[in-house]
């Protein structure tokens, strides 16, 4: 039973979300994006690029079982500053599916395969939940890649203490589960449970991209898991924002406080109101906290 009660932590850690009060319009930004994929680390990974010639590029690494396109509304209020790579992580998306390794050092290692391969200087790196963590470790490990980072809700303390291996059976069901069930299904049960608010385009992919997963990709619990925010924190040296959403508990507030002052040029945010998927629960403050971070930075 403790297996199962974690369980439905973690769902509703990775899928929930608070009333989202923009409208609902719906927009396709990426018709003029590249589409194209390089190998990386032994596999194949597939992106979307902006694209703009000197610019700053800016790299966006998803969350556990979404994918690239999850990014694409945020990527459009930034595509006329910024060259945005959106690359589906191993395992999801329209990237290659092997049968593993799906450990965090992996992630990191298939993220510096892309900055290599695409000849990409001094990017700004950008991560959702495990995107968070790859991006943190990648800026732990090689600190003189990036030129800044940015975590959108990366598991800390809280959610690691849930995230051990015990879960992975139940979780990985739970991602077969979703394969097989009707787009139409897992876009209604968006709209009513996890995620109101969205625009038809969010959902859209939202529900592709859990078409797309395979399980495997739980077995990023396995190991180190997704790292230790106070031991990589530390180690930090770029410039950093870190955005968590909004919670009730003090205590795991204070948490994240304690956490973040580890980092030597950082800072924590929380987003009033916003859920997990920060970017999409309350776009224009992410949006406001991210320029408002890249404006102080010398590019």
């Amino acid at each position: 039973m403790r297996s199962m009660s974690v369980f439905l932590f973690t769902v509703l850690l990775f899928t929930s979300c608070n009333q989202s009060e923009r409208a609902t319009m719906d927009i396709v930004p990426y018709l003029h994006w590249e589409s194209n994929s390089i190998q990386s680390n032994g596999i194949r990974l597939h992106y979307w690029r902006t694209g703009g010639i000197e610019k700053p590029t800016m790299i966006m690494s998803h969350g556990l079982s979404d994918y690239g396109l999850l990014w694409a509304s945020l990527a459009a209020k930034f595509e006329k500053d910024y060259d945005i790579i959106m690359y589906d992580a191993r395992g999801h998306g329209f990237s290659e599916k092997p049968e593993g390794p799906y450990d965090l050092t992996t992630h990191v290692q298939d993220l510096m395969g892309l900055i290599r391969i695409l000849e990409i200087r001094k990017p700004i790196l950008m991560g959702h939940s495990m995107g968070g963590s790859i991006v943190m470790k990648t800026a732990a490990d090689y600190p003189d890649v990036p030129t800044a980072i940015i975590m959108i809700d990366p598991p800390m303390e809280e959610a690691l203490e849930q995230l051990t291996p015990d879960i992975m059976a139940d979780w990985k069901e739970y991602l077969r589960t979703q394969n097989q069930r009707p787009k139409d299904e897992l876009i209604k049960e968006a709209r009513t449970e996890y995620h109101p608010g969205y625009t038809y385009f969010e959902y859209d992919h939202w529900a592709e991209a859990k078409h797309l997963v395979v399980p495997e990709v739980i077995d990023i619990l396995e190991g180190e898991g997704f790292g230790n925010p106070r031991d990589l924190f530390a180690e930090i040296s770029t410039p950093t924002l870190l955005l968590k959403a909004d919670t009730q508990e003090e205590e795991y507030r204070k948490r994240h406080i304690e956490a973040a002052a580890l980092l030597p040029n950082g800072k924590v945010v929380h987003v009033e109101g916003a859920g997990h998927l920060i970017h999409l629960d309350k776009p224009m403050e992410t949006e406001q906290e991210i320029r408002t971070f890249l404006n102080g930075l010398s590019l």
